[in-house]
């Protein structure tokens, strides 16, 4: 039996909990081994397969060509940065993610850190470490009631930020040109545009997708537009952050304090300069994280693969 679809790449445990879905449905599911890194790789390890699941694996328009047997890409996850959606378009191939992945787990990272962040613990801890004490050197430490949140893009999961952050006081502001005005009225968000955002925000949380005009988004010049001491929070993608210019900014205290759990080169190299500042706080890529987000991931991605072999366009299609 011709296998009908292939795990190119992925983090998980085990894929038991796929397979048995594809054996509900009388498909057959493939392992590439070794996994797929790079666009070679693909095109050695997926020959004679319909539908890729793909978790980081760069699926290209030259993937794609080199393919002709793929007819539907699924994505482990919400991003599909590393699919050329122009090419899988123009090519007749169906691309699916799992939209509703990680909703609670990321806004609850991005608010822990922000937390955490607010309240200078990293600073703290970090300055007991090396035999120092009291908050004095930290201070002034505002309320969080005196703190405005500035949310750069407001999908999902930056609209669970925005409520969880008002339970503890926060003021919400989000800047975001693709959603319906009537989504902030609702949600009782300020919104604004993103000149206003840098100027007026003390925390500013990134939620937005990565995009050519989004790399990079917070650079030298961007920095400049912000307050003073302004604490970053990045959950989304690494690369939306310049990080020699971040790394500038924390160590003048243009920008007070970091929370990162996405960079630029994963895993974040070791003699970069964030791993020895005092005012950041550092997560691998574990923001999306729970046992039960990553088990539903699983189930959904596999679900939408198997409603492609069966003839039917994946509800979670968007290309």
């Amino acid at each position: 039996m011709v296998s009908k679809a292939i795990v190119t790449d992925h983090t998980f445990p085990s894929l038991e909990l796929q397979r048995d879905i594809f054996r509900s449905s009388d498909f057959e599911l493939r392992e590439a081994e070794p996994a797929c890194r790079t666009e070679a790789d693909l095109i050695d390890r997926c020959k004679d397969t319909s539908v890729l699941l793909v978790q980081w694996a760069p699926v290209t328009r030259k993937v794609l060509e080199a393919l002709p047997k793929v007819k539907c890409v699924v994505r482990y996850g919400v991003g599909v940065d590393n699919i050329d959606l122009i090419a899988a378009k123009s090519l007749g191939v169906t691309v699916a993610n799992v939209p509703d992945y990680c909703v609670e787990e990321v806004s609850n990272h991005a608010l822990a850190m922000m937390c955490s962040l607010c309240r200078r613990i990293p600073q703290d801890h970090n300055q007991i470490l090396s035999g120092g004490w009291g908050v004095g050197p930290f201070r002034p430490i505002p309320a969080f009631s005196e703190l405005i949140v500035g949310l750069v893009g407001f999908g999902a999961i930056a609209r669970r930020v925005a409520e969880k952050a008002k339970v503890f006081g926060y003021q919400i502001i989000a800047f975001d040109p693709y959603v319906s005005h009537s989504v902030f009225i609702e949600l009782e968000v300020e919104r604004v545009d993103q000149m206003t955002l840098l100027n007026r925000s003390d925390v500013i949380s990134l939620h937005c997708p990565l995009l050519p005009k989004t790399k990079h988004l917070i650079n030298h010049q961007t920095i400049q537009l912000m307050k003073s001491g302004t604490i970053l929070i990045n959950t989304a993608r690494g690369a939306l952050v310049r990080e020699p210019d971040l790394i500038a900014a924390l160590t003048s205290s243009k920008i007070g304090g970091a929370g990162l759990d996405v960079f630029e080169v994963e895993p974040l190299p070791a003699d970069s300069a964030l791993r020895s500042l005092p005012n950041v706080l550092l997560t691998s890529h574990a923001a999306s994280v729970s046992e039960m987000a990553v088990q539903s991931l699983q189930v959904k991605a596999a679900t939408t693969a198997c409603e492609f072999l069966k003839g039917n366009r994946p509800v979670r299609a968007i290309v």
